[in-house]
């Protein structure tokens, strides 16, 4: 029984995607572990909750028994220590953003790459392409394990590249969830590396279809964490230009974050009380119905400045698998699954008036927008469907432990 260490952030979470690729691969008898380099989380999918058992956080830079295993691992290892450090920092020098983690999270690799060594793994994923990735580069270079990784957005990719290059040319394989960043990350990684685009998909046995039945008023939904990149501001914008066009569809905003605030200023500033209901973060329990009877997602995802953006937020995937049609910007990958005024509709990134005209176009013709939605369903069960997708993934790890079984008989065979 092949086992695997993935390196994340905070673990586990209702975010799903992850926790999906941990669940199915411990059904298939991988023996996981999900170490995070911050809190573990308290807010995930039910059906997760055994994940909690199999998740530990180990990134604290204050810990000192992390600092007292790295300072084993200098003893033990100087030769391999100090150089990759090295390398892992002049790569870092001209990103401060970079060069802060990286050094915060050294401790942690060490102490990760003593429970590696202790325990026996095989392997240690990186699960997003920044620290976690660095992390887990360093633990198998110490360890002498392999090393994989999977790249997923703009917070991991292109915030900063700073030795992405490098891990991407070391990893047995990398995964990337959008076309695009599977094309940046086989250009910095050259011709040797091995990159696979998969998309995480979504559990079509869930997200059905069935039940869909669209509200008599307009109500437009917004789901995701109140962060910069969705741009809800810009839909609070949008929605007081409707209503100023004679349009007031209400929009539930399902999430939490740091911009609730900020997002509540802006409902008060555009009069919006009675049109804008803010309910907090949903599990999927609670988040079916409103896919069921809503008249569109809202997502309207834009790229910050230091180059952190979306991917395809899984949201609009599970939307238009219960065949809600999806309004989103063109932004980050969501031209890969949405094609305007076929299987939804499009709007230019950052624009309020741009976003208005499309929500305008949505409302005008409510029985265009359900035929949006019949082919946006169409189109997530031919490109994600999770069962398909998940299993390209099954066969990366699946054929890393051929590799190493082959090697470990080899070694055998030399021994004798």
């Amino acid at each position: 029984m092949k086992s695997i260490v993935y390196v994340t952030t905070t673990f586990p979470t209702l975010a799903w995607f992850l926790e999906n690729e941990v669940y199915r691969l411990r059904q298939r008898g991988f023996r996981i572990q999900v170490i995070t380099l911050r809190a573990v989380s308290t807010q995930y999918q039910p059906e997760h909750a055994e994940l909690v058992t199999i998740t530990r956080a180990m990134g604290s830079p204050t810990s000192l028994g992390s600092w007292a295993a790295l300072l084993k691992w200098l003893v033990r290892k100087p030769h391999v220590l100090v150089p990759e450090v090295a390398r892992i920092l002049w790569a870092s020098r001209r990103s401060a953003y970079a060069l802060a983690g990286h050094i915060g999270y050294l401790p942690a690799a060490a102490r990760i790459a003593d429970v590696v060594e202790r325990e026996h793994i095989d392997q240690v994923h990186g699960a997003w392409a920044h620290f976690p990735a660095t992390v887990a580069y360093l633990v198998a270079r110490l360890t002498g394990r392999t090393f994989s990784m999977a790249g997923h957005a703009g917070g991991d990719i292109h915030r900063t590249q700073a030795f992405l290059g490098e891990k991407v040319r070391s990893a047995r394989f990398v995964t990337a969830c959008v076309r695009e960043n599977a094309d940046t990350l086989r250009r910095l990684g050259g011709p040797g590396s091995r990159v696979e685009w998969i998309y995480h998909g979504v559990d079509l046995r869930r997200f059905d279809g069935r039940g869909r039945q669209r509200g008599l008023e307009p109500v437009l939904l917004t789901v995701g964490r109140l962060a910069a990149t969705k741009g809800f501001d810009v839909a609070l914008k949008a929605l007081a230009l409707l209503r100023d066009r004679g349009f007031m569809p209400k929009l539930v905003m399902v999430g939490d974050g740091p911009l609730r605030g900020m997002l509540e200023g802006l409902v008060h500033e555009h009069r919006l009380e009675q049109q804008v209901d803010m309910v907090g973060a949903l599990n999927h329990d609670r988040l079916l119905p409103l896919y069921r009877t809503a008249w569109a997602l809202v997502m309207p995802s834009v790229e910050l400045a230091n180059g952190r953006r979306d991917g395809i937020p899984n949201v609009v995937v599970e939307a238009m698998a219960m065949g809600l049609p999806c309004v989103g910007s063109r932004a980050a990958g969501l031209e890969e699954i949405i094609v305007d005024g076929e299987n939804g509709l499009l709007s230019e990134a950052g624009n309020p008036a741009s976003l208005a005209d499309a929500l305008e176009r949505a409302l005008r013709d409510p029985a265009a927008l359900e035929s949006m939605g019949s082919r946006g369903r169409a189109r997530v069960i031919d490109a994600f469907d999770t069962d398909k997708n998940i299993e390209r993934l099954f066969a990366l790890f699946a054929d890393t432990a051929g590799e190493e079984l082959a090697a470990d008989a080899r070694a055998a065979g030399g021994m004798r």
